[in-house]
């Protein structure tokens, strides 16, 4: 290939480079979503599952065992401290599984206040 041919190929490289620069910078994420909504979305995304979207639980397993815990049970609420929710959270408890290693302290601490929230309160309690 002549060198001149070689340096005409190489002309539109900076607006090629140009235009994958600015499609990147495109498909980055929004801005970063609040507390608020980052404890929604996580809630929503993992929890709810098993515990409805509305915190009230769900029936029993095939096996017999109790269902999610309903979290809009004043009994639940009362009997239990944030310690304790946080623990269940990060360890697992009776059929759930631990969290521990997939959330950060902070959205762990995040999913105890949502738990909160269903309660009569929508109040953290230390103890019971």
């Amino acid at each position: 290939m002549p060198e001149d041919l070689r340096v005409a190929a190489l002309r539109p490289l900076p607006f090629i480079s140009v235009a994958l620069l600015l499609a990147l910078a495109a498909c980055q994420k929004g801005p970063e979503k609040t507390p608020a909504e980052q404890e929604e979305d996580t809630f929503h995304n993992v929890c709810a599952r098993c515990h409805g979207q509305d915190g009230t639980g769900g029936p029993p397993d095939s096996l017999g065992n109790p269902g999610p815990k309903n979290f809009t049970d004043i009994t639940f609420q009362r009997s239990m401290t944030d310690a304790q929710i946080k623990n269940a959270i990060e360890n697992g408890n009776r059929g759930m599984p631990a969290f521990g290693a997939v959330f950060t302290p902070a959205q762990i601490g995040l999913l105890v206040a949502h738990v909160r929230r269903f309660g009569p309160d929508g109040q953290k309690r230390d103890a019971p």
